[in-house]
């Protein structure tokens, strides 16, 4: 497995506008781009995007948001499920 290095240079210049462009954070009104739709935009190959989107990501999170969102996607997960399979024991207590 190769290494990937991101210059600090060029994740400072294009951190925040890669997180705006991304699913990062939720917008109702307009769906967040891929990676790739964003190197195209900004002019960047797919796996610098990549990368600078997952350690942005990690730089605006703390551990326990991060462990919010799995619980809440757990529950999530298991009301669909309990609700499209029509198996309410499914359903999360």
């Amino acid at each position: 497995m190769a290494v990937f290095k991101l210059d600090p240079e060029v994740y400072k210049r294009y951190k925040d506008e890669v997180l705006k462009l991304c699913n990062s954070f939720q917008k109702i009104d307009q769906p967040g781009l891929s990676d790739k739709q964003i190197a195209e935009r900004l002019g960047l190959d797919e796996r610098t995007v990549t990368e600078i989107r997952c350690v942005a990501e990690r730089d605006c999170y703390s551990l326990d948001e991060w462990e919010k969102a799995i619980e809440f996607k757990r529950k999530a997960t298991l009301e669909w499920s309990a609700l499209a399979l029509k198996r309410p024991d499914l359903k999360p207590e």
